[in-house]
């Protein structure tokens, strides 16, 4: 039986953190428990699982249904969108068996992109190596998820283009059926017609989906902050998203609106995520300063998800933050070692925090 290899490229970078992260995870396990009760994609379909932050990395090669077992999903700092597809087409390469004068190899590949973000690094050398080389041996489709995808980027070298703007879970899990079917489709219209260039279907995507429009995206959609805990020294996650100014999000007392470069908007708190130590292994530069925001344009505080301190914002003089109880008016900075006094910013006091990459 001839393979149908399907490759899920994943974007894992910071700004995912939270629920989209763990939809992710969980579309995964809904995708393989509902292809497993579909005799033609038990027969056909092989699975790999490729995700990308700052760093690339495939974390499941092609595996037939039974032996495919859904990954932990990392995280990272960056979008590397041309390292991802470079290291899809060296899969490619490597994993999908050719036709030869002896033998049929593997159908054409089927490849499901799925990025929230836009690219921190340079795709053009990728992009020219797709279309002059892989464009006709694989199906690509590329799904912007939420408003600030960069499908622009993506329209370059795949097929098809679309956004998911779902709001919760269910949303999400309509978008997996829509996965699920079309694997089915193509597996068994592949079998029924035995032809190579057959388009997968976007049947009933719209009930999910819709044609991505080009909005530009921008490194200032988001402003991801990495912090650690002062108490066992390990790390989390500030999320923070770009907002448009309106006077009923600041806090009361706050005589001046934050300056963020742009006056009008500023930075409001989604969540703080405990991670692990994995993440710098898929970030890119995070232990060097790459931008910083003005303190003053963040609204929203959290606790330390670590260890239940207060505040997750406390900030040394090297830029980085880290957890404090509120009460001790010394402290000890996790990052830098420094022994530092604590002292309560004033009202219009300006700081510059490092970010990551996004």
């Amino acid at each position: 039986m001839r393979r149908l290899p399907i490759f899920l490229v994943l974007d894992v970078s910071d700004s995912m953190a939270g629920e989209p992260l763990q939809h992710l995870e969980q579309g995964l396990e809904l995708l393989i428990r509902k292809l497993r009760q579909d005799p033609n994609a038990l027969e056909t379909v092989f699975l790999s699982v490729i995700a990308f932050a700052g760093k690339v990395q495939t974390l499941v090669p092609l595996l037939d249904l039974p032996a495919f077992y859904p990954p932990r999903l990392p995280l990272g700092s960056g979008t590397a969108l041309g390292d991802a597809l470079m290291h899809l087409m060296d899969a490619i390469d490597t994993q999908v068996q050719p036709t030869t004068p002896e033998r049929k190899g593997d159908w054409k590949p089927l490849v499901y992109l799925m990025t929230d973000g836009k690219p921190t690094d340079d795709c053009r050398q990728a992009v020219q190596r797709w279309q002059q080389q892989y464009a006709k041996r694989a199906q690509l489709i590329a799904v912007g998820l939420g408003e600030h995808a960069a499908t622009g980027v993506l329209s370059q070298f795949a097929d098809h283009v679309l956004s998911y703007n779902g709001e919760d879970s269910a949303d999400f899990y309509r978008f997996i059926e829509w996965m699920t079917m079309s694997v089915r489709s193509q597996s068994i219209r592949v079998q029924q017609h035995g032809k190579e260039d057959l388009p997968i279907s976007l049947e009933k995507a719209e009930n999910v989906l819709a044609p991505a429009e080009d909005h530009p995206g921008s490194d200032e959609d988001f402003a991801i902050f990495v912090g650690r805990c002062q108490q066992r020294q390990t790390p989390y996650l500030l999320k923070y998203e770009r907002i448009l100014l309106a006077s009923s999000v600041f806090p009361e007392g706050r005589s001046e609106m934050p300056a963020t470069g742009e006056s009008q908007y500023c930075y409001r708190m989604t969540g703080c995520y405990p991670i692990d130590e994995t993440y710098f292994d898929w970030s890119i530069a995070v232990n060097e300063v790459e931008s910083q925001v003005d303190f003053q344009g963040l609204i929203g505080q959290a606790s330390c998800p670590h260890c239940g301190n207060v505040s997750a914002l406390g900030l040394c003089a090297c830029g980085r933050l880290f957890c404090v109880d509120g009460t001790s008016t010394t402290a000890s900075c996790p990052w830098c070692k420094q022994q530092l006094t604590m002292v309560p910013m004033e009202t219009n006091e300006r700081f510059d925090i490092v970010r990551s990459l996004g």
